[in-house]
């Protein structure tokens, strides 16, 4: 009838008509294989009750057995393909750390393994009449050792080395704050040593730039060379080489480990310095810090679930209540939850934070509703 026109008929009653048989066919069809299958489920009832469970227990165990945490925070913010990493990896080639970083400090690209500490003065202070505390803080970070299979690495086996001199690259506000030292030993004060900002002129006269390492400056009035006259903060950043090898970077994670370990350690030995640390894993372990804190929070709200379960099967009729019903629904969706996490492990998934609400989507109105009416079935 759909391909052969009745005379008179408008083309809007024929697709009426059409969509209406295409409707019929399709309910038919659907109504015919769940019937069969309904059939085949319960002529087979051990095999559908025992396969679920053991498929349950299979996955349960690899989700255990190969839980890894996502280590990697841009993956999860940005895809593989991104603009941004695709310029930051160009950055990198043409702009190498060990070249670039004396001469210009640049976001442009991720620095790698770092260890990075803030020394704040108090208010109204002067950071830089510290300058024998902060370079005590300094060698202590230098001579820090890490142990790994017998060898004691210290920051001259695992810094980055500048292409002329093989050296350890450092911040230029370490040589700065040598020369006001050696210019206190000789019994001159700190402030006839001429520090400006944010380009100042080292001792073996390179002009370097120390915008990013000095901050809370206050320059002199009316000085023409913008000399500084009190800064309130030094930030000193102490970079890591990177091979590309798993050992390489076991032995830097340990190091930036042992990086705040030193630094809380030295901030009760120097109580008029506030110190802050940072390394390349802090962002990755405030973020993995969310499981700590919402473990509670999940098993208030999973005891939530289940008392809202029980109380929405309940009624005032104990024939026709069945608490147990809501129960058994909330339990078969924990079940598939944890299938799910199993097979989205063996498939080479990683865990991370953002995946812990996922069973409570699961476990919505709608979704628990039906799996209720198919369990009352």
């Amino acid at each position: 009838m759909c391909f052969l026109r009745p005379p008179g008929a408008s083309s809007v009653v024929v697709s009426r008509i059409c969509w209406r048989m295409l409707r019929q066919v399709i309910h038919r069809g659907l109504k015919t294989f769940f019937y069969r299958l309904g059939l085949f489920v319960s002529r087979h009832p051990v095999f559908f009750l025992t396969l679920p469970a053991v498929l349950t227990i299979i996955f349960g165990f690899i989700f255990l057995s190969r839980y890894k945490a996502d280590t990697d925070l841009e993956a999860l913010v940005a895809p593989s393909h991104s603009l941004a990493k695709i310029e930051r990896s160009l950055a990198s080639s043409l702009f190498p750390l060990e070249q670039s970083k004396k001469q210009l400090y640049s976001d442009l690209h991720t620095p790698g393994r770092y260890g990075r500490v803030i020394l704040l003065s108090k208010p109204g202070g002067n950071i830089l009449l510290q300058a024998e505390h902060i370079l005590h803080i300094h060698r202590a970070v230098l001579d820090m050792k890490v142990n790994y299979r017998g060898y004691n690495y210290t920051f001259s086996h695992l810094c980055v080395l500048g292409n002329e001199d093989k050296r350890c690259l450092l911040d230029d506000i370490i040589a700065v704050l040598e020369e006001i030292r050696a210019a206190t030993l000789s019994n001159i004060t700190a402030s006839k040593v001429a520090v400006t900002y944010p380009n100042t002129k080292l001792k073996n006269g390179r002009q370097s730039f120390i915008g990013h390492q000095l901050g809370g400056v206050a320059e002199v009035p009316n000085s023409k060379d913008q000399r500084v006259k009190t800064a309130r903060a030094i930030q000193m950043t102490y970079y890591l080489q990177n091979y590309g090898s798993a050992t390489q970077d076991h032995i830097n994670e340990q190091w930036e480990t042992e990086f705040c370990t030193l630094i809380h350690q030295l901030q009760e030995e120097h109580p008029d310095i506030q110190m802050f640390s940072l390394t390349s894993f802090s962002l990755l372990k405030d973020f993995q810090k969310t499981i700590e804190l919402s473990r509670s929070k999940i098993v208030v709200s999973l005891m939530l679930v289940l008392l809202a379960a029980t109380l929405s099967s309940s009624m005032k009729d104990c024939l026709r209540s069945k608490p147990f019903l809501g129960l058994l629904g909330v339990l078969t969706i924990c079940i598939s939850s944890v299938t799910a996490a199993g097979i989205f492990f063996v498939t080479g998934g990683r865990y991370n934070s953002t995946l812990l609400g996922i069973p409570f989507f699961a476990m919505g109105k709608d979704s628990f509703y039906i799996y209720d009416y198919i369990l009352e079935l």
